[in-house]
């Protein structure tokens, strides 16, 4: 199989490049550098080709995508706090971008499109989150990632270019340390607690994140790319449990041998969602995915790496 990974330095882009590159793909990554990192993809650059470029160039997309099997869309401003400075550029990367990528993978031919969408979409929903929820996005970004998901459907509607897109939860692993502020939370507790930092956390602890290791969405994706009967659908990608951050602030105190105290303080945004829980039904019976990695076996993974 021949694909193209956007934001293929990224977080979780370069986990995709690394995954495709072992199993004998041919793999073009593609990154602007805003978040990705060189280094992120560095050990796979004998099989694997990285284009420095923008999925804003429509021409550099229409190259790209000649041949390919599968487009893996990761590329995005990825963050609500991105939006709140300056919103047309960062709504047109993720809608603008997402259609020309459509467009250039219509002309081409591209079998199938599996893009990521985020979870931030079902808001303050209750728990366990099913696709098939009434939405109301709390942010920008979430709106921006509710209209791609719209775009991809109705591409496949009315081209017959098949897109999936896979709402992921709350994702953690290595190759976040270029995400800064906007890596996960479980990433910049471990950062802070390992130097024998408290952690911070908004409001009382008690709100809860279904926290999935890097691998599981890799694993989705590679899944989604080759499943029947998933073209123009919506998938979560989770692990179906939360964890509060008082919890994951316990964990990280015995795993890293630490007696830290979270430093709470008061919410700072608008909207801030407390519960986050995947119903992973959908997920089990279009793709048959199944998480792997438990909240201390990802930890220990980014521990070894780093």
């Amino acid at each position: 199989m021949r694909a193209l990974v956007t934001g293929g330095a990224g977080f979780v882009g370069s986990h995709l490049v690394e995954a495709l590159v072992e199993r004998g793909d041919e793999v073009v990554a593609l990154d602007n550098f805003f978040l990705g990192r060189k280094e992120n993809v560095a050990p796979f650059l004998k099989e694997a080709e990285l284009v420095r470029g923008s999925v804003m160039d429509a021409g550099l997309l229409r190259r790209l995508t000649r041949d390919v099997d599968v487009v893996f869309h990761q590329a995005a401003a990825s963050s609500s706090p991105m939006f709140l400075k300056e919103l047309e550029e960062p709504v047109a990367v993720n809608v603008v971008g997402f259609i020309r990528l459509l467009e250039a993978s219509r002309e081409n031919g591209v079998g199938r499109v599996v893009h990521a969408s985020t979870s931030s979409i079902y808001g303050n929903n209750p728990v366990p989150w099913r696709e098939d929820m009434r939405v109301e996005p709390p942010n920008f970004y979430a709106a921006s990632k509710l209209a791609c998901e719209h775009l991809g459907r109705l591409y496949f509607q009315e081209h017959g270019l098949e897109t999936v897109a896979l709402r992921y939860m709350s994702v953690y692993g290595p190759r976040e340390k270029s995400k800064g502020e906007y890596a996960n939370l479980v990433s910049q507790f471990l950062w802070w607690m390992r130097d024998g930092k408290r952690p911070v956390v908004w409001g009382d602890g008690t709100q809860t994140r279904d926290l999935v290791y890097v691998r599981d969405v890799v694993r989705a994706n590679l899944l989604a790319a080759k499943a029947k009967r998933v073209a123009g659908e919506v998938i979560n990608v989770g692990t179906g449990k939360e964890t509060s951050l008082n919890e994951l602030v316990e964990i990280l105190n015995r795993m890293l041998g630490k007696r830290l105290k979270p430093r709470y303080v008061r919410i700072p945004v608008k909207n801030y969602i407390f519960r986050q829980r995947a119903d992973l039904t959908k997920a089990r019976k279009l793709l048959g995915y199944e998480p792997a990695y438990g909240l201390e076996e990802g930890i220990r993974e980014i521990l070894r790496a780093s």
